[in-house]
């Protein structure tokens, strides 16, 4: 199956630079409607195996636009394909009806997700995709960037610097930050003797998403380590 989606996307792309091109054999099936989607994707959760793979079918133009995007990083197309195609039907196999997300931006995350992982386990050169660059946006209107596929794990938000180091750091830097900033991070580093909060904690406080609360403490905290040094 995977061998087929690889090679399949292979020949698309070997006949044309867009999966908007018409003119092909190989053209790749285009999305479902909403009613399809949502037959099938409730057939595939009950083990319909047929229901599964035609989801994964008409989701392979994700697999593409998803993969072009990673272009810059040394890797072949062909690399990041098969590499996507792995995180398809990763998201395909896992995806509920009952998720309030839309199957389309399920498998997205899932996708650039497992290239991103491939990316971080094999760095060939320097990863030249801006990590802050806006893709979409959450239910509240906050921007997502492809950082914010990666979760909230804070060992990476405090990667090589110690939570107590940063909140002293913090603590002296605070003047730099707009007000929004300001308020998020005192929360989180607990400043000014206030209590620390998690970041579910702060999103749940300021009605905001958790990823949006990940993204502005790793812009911060990258910002003032460049400072120091």
């Amino acid at each position: 199956m995977l061998k087929s989606i690889i090679n399949r996307i292979l020949r698309f792309l070997k006949r044309a630079d867009s999966c908007l091109f018409v003119g092909s054999t190989d053209i790749l099936p285009p999305p479902l409607s909403k009613e399809e989607e949502y037959e099938l994707a409730l057939r595939s959760s009950e083990g319909d195996k047929v229901a599964r793979d035609k989801l994964i079918e008409h989701n392979l133009r994700l697999v593409v636009f998803l993969a072009k995007k990673y272009e810059n990083t040394g890797y072949d197309i062909e690399d990041l394909v098969s590499i996507g195609s792995i995180g398809l039907i990763k998201g395909i196999n896992t995806y509920k009806v009952d998720k309030n997300i839309k199957l389309a931006t399920y498998v997205s995350r899932c996708i650039s997700n497992e290239i991103l992982m491939f990316l971080r386990k094999n760095k060939k050169k320097k990863v030249e995709v801006s990590l802050e660059e806006t893709l979409n946006y959450d239910a509240e209107g906050n921007t997502l960037a492809l950082e914010d596929v990666l979760g909230t794990d804070e060992d990476i938000v405090l990667e090589n610097v110690s939570k107590k180091q940063d909140a002293k750091y913090l603590a002296s830097e605070l003047n730099m930050l707009n007000d929004r900033e300001k308020l998020i991070m005192t929360l989180r580093y607990g400043l000014n003797n206030t209590k620390e909060y998690t970041q579910k904690e702060v999103a749940t406080m300021l009605g905001i998403s958790q990823s949006y609360i990940s993204r502005i403490e790793k812009k911060v905290i990258r910002r003032i380590k460049e400072t120091i040094n």
